[in-house]
């Protein structure tokens, strides 16, 4: 005898799973599962309905019975999230408890502001600049006019827009010397629940008196092919 198959069980394990992807999501890339859950909570409104109607349609192929059969433990599931879901709804919007979506993020300490800065700096007397890990991007371009410069730029999102704009000024670090070093401190942003992870972007004009190595740096690197031969790898 074939199994029947009762609405609502494909809908909680798909909730299941969406959850649980948004979660490991969250713990690798820092975003707020909160957020998400509260943006997209419909979704489990929109689930049950296509199964619902999938179900429907199936049935009235296969045998022209087209009655509904319901996986109570599901259902029980998919409609205590749904209560939650619209009592929090309601509280927010219309209690006054949270006047704009912005308090209410501050609230849960989601991270909704965005914040940029950037900088530039002269290095002299260096004759090899080391980038090391850590650093998003880096492009390297010739240097027109013989100087050996570093521009950085670097956002995050935080729920504090004042606290991360301290932080920012000291998320790239660089060592001048003969070896110069060109590095990102990433203490802060790894102990802090105020800011998501930054993503750093740099451009490096070089001269071509100076070598360029890249043997620690993993991220994304766009070179100019004139100065291809002072990139040292490994």
């Amino acid at each position: 005898m074939m199994k029947r198959w009762r609405v609502g069980s494909l809908s909680m394990g798909l909730i299941l799973v969406a959850s649980g992807v948004i979660m490991l999501v969250s713990l690798i890339v820092r975003v707020n599962v909160l957020n998400v859950l509260l943006t997209f909570w419909p979704v489990i409104l929109i689930s049950l309905g296509l199964e619902i109607l999938l179900h429907l349609f199936i049935k009235k192929e296969s045998d022209g019975d087209g009655k509904l059969r319901y996986d109570g433990l599901s259902v029980l599931f998919i409609s205590f999230l749904l209560v939650i879901s619209i009592g929090f709804y309601a509280v927010t919007y219309y209690t006054g408890l949270f006047e704009t979506r912005a308090d209410m993020y501050a609230a849960f300490g989601i991270m909704n502001e965005t914040v940029y800065a950037k900088d530039s700096t002269v290095l002299s007397g260096t004759k090899e600049l080391a980038v090391l890990g850590g650093i998003n991007k880096v492009t390297v371009l010739a240097a027109a006019d013989g100087r050996l410069k570093v521009e950085y730029s670097v956002s995050v999102s935080t729920s504090d827009k004042v606290y991360a704009e301290d932080i920012l000024e000291s998320a790239v670090k660089i060592q001048p010397g003969q070896r110069a070093y060109l590095r990102s401190d990433l203490t802060m942003f790894q102990s802090s629940r105020k800011m998501g992870w930054p993503v750093i972007d740099c451009v490096i004009y070089l001269p071509p008196d100076v070598a360029l190595d890249i043997s620690q740096f993993w991220g994304s690197l766009i070179c100019d092919s004139a100065i291809e031969g002072q990139i040292v790898r490994d």
